[in-house]
């Protein structure tokens, strides 16, 4: 019991792991329908490294997780466990976007031509993407706004950056470093839901975004309040962002897995060739008896079928596991493929649109 109406009565759960992998799930029998709805919310429930979501466009039940194992296993529990009939689409890798470098200025117009923002956008640096990944900086900037300030500046970022940060989504953050801009207080919310719509969906392949810092630079806002409201504000933001971040230049980062495999001495030539296969990095090996452990890391999107690969690569006699250790950069020569095969997925054009696109 508190008299401070700011208290929060419970305090979230911060999950470090973010889902990696998703699957689309429909009632083999239209009649299960509702209870699917219904199973799908318990089970998000009950284990929350488990999403459950409806895309809008098509009304698909979309289920992400930490890999395809895990799916596999909520898949059985559904079936069995709650008995309602599913069927289970391909595995699909989640990817996350982020920029090369710094940009340029960009200019976003408003649709009726009075309201320009202008926008930076750079890579976040590390250490304040791990502190955000780990939860040691709070999200509600609005309610925790000098501890915010504090934290940043410990962790290297600029002073008056730092004050400025007024929206933060995962690991990305928008910050106001303009100075006396009229009419800017009213409109921040407004801004700040374009961040947060860009970070959810980036420019190149539609990807949530990851390690992005935004600067607000300056803005010409309209004096009257009518011509600057959210079907002026949002669109401009959100094309001053786009445009900023493909000028920068984007690139997807892949989840990886670390590996861990015990196995027979002479069964690790099979192992081996099996991992390198998968674009995997072997990082360890050491010698344990008569087993030896291999330590390494692989893409989650090559480590679909391995389970049965690796089982039957070495008769049945091997341990193994893995653990999901982040986003990597994915290699430069695998980027324009996986960008045209994302993009076709979700409807869109196979080529990502260029900066003239959202000069308006």
């Amino acid at each position: 019991v508190t008299s401070d109406p700011s208290m929060e009565p419970f305090e979230s759960i911060k999950h470090i792991s973010e889902p990696v992998v998703t699957v689309r799930v429909e009632a083999k029998h239209p009649s299960d329908l509702p209870k699917l709805v219904k199973v799908l919310r318990d089970i998000s429930k009950a284990d929350p490294s488990i999403q459950v979501e409806i895309n809008q466009e098509t009304g698909e039940y979309l289920m992400s997780g930490m890999g395809e194992l895990h799916l596999e296993v909520t898949e059985y529990r559904i079936k069995n466990e709650q008995g309602v009939d599913i069927i289970v689409s391909e595995p699909t890798v989640i990817y996350r976007e982020t920029v090369r470098k710094k940009s340029p200025v960009f200019e976003g117009k408003s649709p009726n031509k009075h309201n320009y923002l202008y926008v930076e956008v750079e890579p976040l640096e590390p250490e304040i993407v791990k502190a955000l990944q780990e939860g040691k900086i709070p999200e509600n900037v609005k309610k925790f706004k000098k501890e915010v300030a504090k934290k940043l500046q410990e962790l290297g970022m600029d002073k008056e950056e730092a004050k400025g940060v007024f929206g933060i989504k995962g690991t990305n953050l928008i910050t106001d470093v303009t100075k006396g801009i009229q009419h800017l207080f009213e409109t921040k919310e407004l801004i700040k839901q374009a961040f947060e719509e860009v970070v959810d969906s980036g420019p190149q392949a539609n990807e949530p975004l990851m390690g992005v810092k935004v600067r607000l630079v300056d803005a010409k806002l309209h004096e009257d309040a009518i011509h600057r409201g959210p079907a002026q504000i949002i669109p401009a933001m959100r094309n001053a962002l786009y445009g900023a971040m493909v000028s920068a230049g984007t690139m997807l980062l892949e989840p990886m897995q670390k590996v861990y495999v015990s196995v027979p001495h002479e069964l690790m030539g099979n192992v081996n060739r099996e991992l390198q296969q998968r674009r995997a990095t072997i990082t360890d090996i050491k010698s344990e008896g008569d087993m030896s452990i291999v330590h390494g890391k692989a893409p989650v999107a090559e480590m679909f079928g391995f389970a049965s690969a690796i089982r039957s690569a070495t008769g049945g006699r091997v341990l193994w596991n893995t653990e999901n250790m982040g986003f990597e950069k994915l290699p430069d020569f695998l980027q324009e493929e996986i960008t045209r095969k994302i993009r076709e997925r979700k409807g869109l054009k196979p080529e990502p649109w260029g900066p003239e696109h959202y000069m308006g």
